[in-house]
């Protein structure tokens, strides 16, 4: 259901038209599915916590991240632009890697994960 929601969002041509995701800054693991991500803002941050138990285990996310079940492997995250997992054996950026864009990892915080920081409005001047 959750993927379901996620595919129908990308597929909606007006919901791309004036988006600009500026990206993932940093995504750490804290413990068993949880991370927490830091998206840059205008002039500031926001920070999510995320359970990702709901995205890969109660939910079929389909084969290419069936292995991110395995929490050994879902550990080793980062977040460089993208959510990163790299090759396991390797650290390496290759035909291994597991990764999500931006916008799909921003919909499902800010659906079902928890805003630990809000970015701040802009000063006017």
């Amino acid at each position: 259901m959750k993927w379901e929601a996620w595919q129908a969002l990308a597929k909606d041509e007006a919901y791309w038209q004036n988006s600009n995701e500026r990206g993932l800054l940093k995504a750490e693991y804290l413990n068993g599915y949880w991370l927490r991500l830091w998206f840059e803002e205008d002039l500031d941050i926001s920070i999510y916590d995320l359970d990702f138990y709901l995205l890969l285990v109660e939910e079929n996310p389909g084969q290419a991240l069936l292995p991110l079940r395995d929490q050994e492997r879902f550990q080793f995250v980062k977040g460089d632009y993208a959510l990163i997992w790299p090759n396991p054996e390797t650290g390496a950026y290759d035909e291994a890697v597991i990764d999500l864009a931006p916008e799909c990892v921003r919909f499902f915080c800010e659906q079902y994960g928890q805003l630990v920081k809000a970015p701040q409005a802009p000063v006017a001047a």
